[in-house]
């Protein structure tokens, strides 16, 4: 994934893993190249003016479709404005209250999605994903339940995001090594997309309603996709639970007007975060490129920003906890913080 003459994959010192530096490096090198994203979704609002392929903007007054992408998603875009997608679905009682699947279907479901005042723990989070996965081994509970849904905008947003990621693991499983797709579609696409990082706990502890948005999402799908993709519904917890923190936001142009989507590119989502980055990146069609913003000495790490870097460090720090559950300590934090 980082066959490079520039940088290696590695382990870091708190155990995590970064990319760095295996020579000295001139400013304005691309170092590295991030292929088309795993997963995806445009906006429903852009979806008729951004070009499903390279996703270029038709209503963008940019000259090329070359644009920068925002930071890693999370909560806080690099812009500094909230995830509209990161707000709880509006619905009134009537709407959460389950009305069909009569006894002992209905009691599990609505367990499943009212997990009440107990504060959220691994073990609720795995009791809600075995409710979901039993509801769908019952044809008649899974259309009972369909039949109540009615997703909100932002929660189908997630689905589509969702479904992309189905339909690209199940075509690297079908499509031909030695043929042209799969140089888009890598083999091992899936099993690299294992091996990021798993905010699943943090995330809904943080954000409690995401268990039940999660629930309803997972059920839409497994009734809307058809029969051929139903081996691979465990494809969305799995990218639900890497989403967040792996993420980086579409965006139109060099100037970020418009957040038109976002996607998760695997191999960028190695680089860590320092609010004094040495790289910038750059979005070529469905690529992701990054590249030097100064001479870097071999044994360096390399990084990006995920956020707005002019804040104080306070603000900082707490947009990171917030959206990437970590405390920065970069060189540019600890020597603010100091002062």
């Amino acid at each position: 994934m980082f066959a490079s003459e520039y940088v290696e994959l590695r382990t870091t010192t708190t155990g995590g893993r970064s990319i760095f530096a295996i020579r000295d490096i001139q400013p304005g090198t691309r170092i590295h190249s991030s292929g088309a994203p795993f997963a995806h979704v445009i906006y429903k609002e852009y979806r008729k003016e951004v070009c499903a392929q390279c996703f270029a903007y038709s209503a963008s007054d940019e000259t090329t479709a070359t644009d920068y992408l925002g930071a890693r998603r999370g909560v806080i875009l690099t812009d500094g404005s909230r995830c509209h997608l990161d707000q709880e679905p509006k619905r009134n009682s009537e709407e959460i209250q389950i009305t069909a699947g009569r006894g002992e279907a209905q009691a599990m479901l609505q367990a499943a999605i009212e997990p009440g005042d107990t504060p959220v723990n691994q073990t609720m989070v795995d009791q809600v994903w075995a409710t979901a996965e039993a509801l769908i081994t019952s044809k008649a509970h899974l259309t009972s339940y369909f039949s109540t849904l009615n997703l909100e905008d932002t929660e189908l947003e997630i689905a589509r995001l969702l479904a992309s990621a189905v339909v690209r693991r199940y075509s690297s499983d079908h499509l031909d090594p030695s043929g042209p797709a799969s140089q888009s579609i890598p083999h091992n696409c899936w099993s690299q997309l294992l091996d990021l990082q798993i905010n699943e706990l943090p995330n809904v502890q943080r954000r409690p309603f995401m268990l039940p948005t999660h629930f309803r999402i997972f059920a839409f799908l497994c009734n809307a996709l058809p029969k051929y993709l139903q081996p691979y519904m465990d494809t969305i917890r799995e990218v639900l639970a890497r989403d967040t923190g792996n993420s980086f936001g579409i965006w139109d142009g060099d100037r970020r007007d418009d957040m038109m989507g976002w996607g998760i590119w695997i191999s960028a989502s190695y680089f860590n975060h320092s609010c004094a980055p040495n790289l910038r990146k750059k979005r070529q069609g469905r690529v992701l490129h990054f590249e030097t913003t100064r001479e870097i000495q071999a044994g360096e790490e390399l990084c990006i920003s995920y956020i707005e870097t002019d804040s104080p460090v306070n603000q900082r720090r707490r947009e990171l906890e917030e959206s990437w559950f970590f405390t920065c300590r970069c060189y540019l934090c600890e020597k603010e913080s100091s002062l």
